[in-house]
């Protein structure tokens, strides 16, 4: 009988031989903000769980969350709770199905592990854009307007009901779509910041966080050059925006 392969303890030990996505560190990025409120507010860590939805919402897929466990860097448990609770509660969970109740934590290796790639990636965009801003004769880049970093943000023509980046069409509104026209707006108006507030109006028909999340996924889809990614800030009240190199 074939021996079982012992699952190895520590991510320090593990190998991860394929590169980290952007999706992937979105994700990991409100995992670990949420993980390090909860010690910070000398609080369990369960009482900043995030729901799945909300994973979704930040980037990860299905088979991010599945690999997440499956090398115990996550863990999940299914809510229980109601508003009003004074601390949510929780049924474990195990396995790699997840029901939508379904809330994920950091383990402490998976902490270790999102802190470093974290770092690293915040260091390797810091090296990518110098080295962007700064030509090959050490003299500072000049490309008119605003430098460089304009020329990289969006542009949305709500005459044409046009969403660009530079000269590049990013996806062109042929139907009414009034809450993404209006997150759209919103970030133009603002001259594209990272993240925004919500800016849909209150609604009694639909909760807040689904809706926002329904109009930040719609943008992403059917791109006619899928360069640019809109993902929630993981709590349902916001939005930011980011560029995806190489798709």
């Amino acid at each position: 009988m074939a021996r079982k392969k012992p699952h190895p303890a520590d991510s320090r030990d593990q190998c991860f031989p394929f590169p980290i996505d952007e999706n992937l560190l979105a994700g990991l990025a409100v995992l670990w903000r949420a993980y390090t409120y909860a010690h910070d507010a000398d609080a369990a860590v369960w009482d900043f769980a995030l729901r799945i939805d909300e994973l979704h919402e930040a980037g990860l897929s299905i088979s991010d969350l599945r690999w997440l466990v499956a090398k115990r860097l996550v863990k999940h448990r299914r809510e229980t709770s109601v508003y009003g609770d004074p601390n949510r509660s929780f049924l474990p969970g195990g396995g790699f199905y997840f029901v939508d109740t379904a809330c994920f934590v950091l383990t402490a290796n998976g902490a270790e592990f999102a802190s470093r790639v974290l770092k690293d990636a915040a260091q390797t965009k810091s090296i990518e854009t110098a080295e962007t801003a700064t030509p090959s004769n050490g003299s500072p880049a000049t490309s008119g307007g605003n430098g460089s970093q304009a020329l990289a943000k969006p542009h949305w023509d709500s005459v044409r009901r046009e969403l660009s980046v530079s000269e590049t069409i990013i996806k062109r509104f042929r139907v009414p779509a009034p809450n993404q026209e209006l997150i759209l707006a919103a970030f133009h108006e603002e001259d594209w910041p990272d993240t925004i507030d919500d800016p849909l109006p209150v609604s009694s028909d639909t909760d807040p966080k689904t809706r926002l999340h329904d109009a930040i996924n719609r943008p992403n889809g059917k791109q006619l050059n899928p360069i640019l990614r809109f993902h929630g800030n993981g709590n349902g009240s916001g939005v930011y925006w980011r560029l995806v190199a190489g798709r």
